[in-house]
């Protein structure tokens, strides 16, 4: 976690605590913000939210089922390891990966490549929310 930081010029001091975890938020810009996560022994889990649940369970499943179908059509330009979650402690969707890697180049290299990535999904999931199954 402390390269992903290095490589942003920021340190933990520099950035919100998250709520109800060990992480870190880092807000790249309005709605859009990426989580950071120590993971002990094995690196760093990075989750980005994507939307917030509605209230209703049939809107609920309705965005579900949305982000699952663009999730399975852009699956193969993923990384590996990305993987979709609901967030229990803030009721959202996330899309995440763990990184794993001692390389600092890679870690940088791969936090990079997800952030980019998990923006790219955001604005595709808004530009398409409205689109039928």
């Amino acid at each position: 976690m402390n390269k992903i930081l290095e490589s942003l010029g920021m340190r933990t001091h520099d950035i919100e605590q998250c709520a109800e975890t060990d992480g870190y938020r880092i807000d790249f810009e309005q709605n859009f913000t990426v989580e950071l996560q120590q993971i002990p022994e094995s690196g760093c889990r990075v989750s980005a939210r994507i939307f917030s649940l509605g209230k209703s369970l049939q809107v609920q499943d309705d965005q579900l089922r949305k982000a699952m179908s663009i999730f399975s059509e852009v699956s193969c330009d993923l990384p590996d390891g990305v993987s979709l979650a609901v967030s229990d402690h803030d009721n959202c969707l996330r899309i995440c990966i763990e990184i794993t890697t001692n390389n600092a180049n890679l870690i940088v290299s791969q936090f990079n490549t997800f952030v980019q990535m998990a923006f790219a999904y955001k604005q595709t999931y808004f530009k398409h929310k409205n689109d039928r199954s």
